[in-house]
């Protein structure tokens, strides 16, 4: 299965899905990528560049020494392993993936998607998606 075709039954089953992208964080390039609009295609092409500073900058990188230093996480994680941004009319979820630390899927929902089964359906999707790369 290409990595298309997985981003594409992905966004099937998650909730108000109109755009999934898969980025390798260490090259800030999007390696897959299926949308229902091109808007939503530009949106994931800057998203790229934008993905890696969300989980490796600064200050990401300063809130997880703190959570470290107080023992509320584990030293041996490579970080956060999701992020939820909502906006004006999107739900953007961010997720690590387990088997490459360094990629991360993409998926950008309406608002009116249900938040709990949006992230529910993304977290199921992540195994196949990345079996896929």
């Amino acid at each position: 299965m290409t990595i298309e075709t997985a981003l594409r039954s992905a966004m099937e089953t998650i909730p108000d899905c109109i755009a999934a992208g898969y980025v390798d964080m260490e090259t800030g390039m999007l390696l897959g990528i299926n949308t229902l609009d091109s808007d939503s295609a530009e949106v994931l092409d800057s998203l790229a560049l934008a993905v890696a500073n969300l989980f490796q900058g600064r200050g990401i990188k300063a809130f997880e020494e703190l959570l470290r230093s107080a023992k509320a996480e584990d030293s041996g994680n490579p970080g956060f392993g999701e992020i939820a941004v909502f906006s004006k009319d999107r739900l953007n979820i961010f997720l690590r993936t387990q088997e490459y630390p360094d990629h991360v899927v993409c998926y950008i929902c309406r608002n009116s998607a249900n938040v709990g089964l949006a992230l529910t359906k993304s977290h199921l999707s992540l195994g196949p998606v990345a079996a896929a790369v």
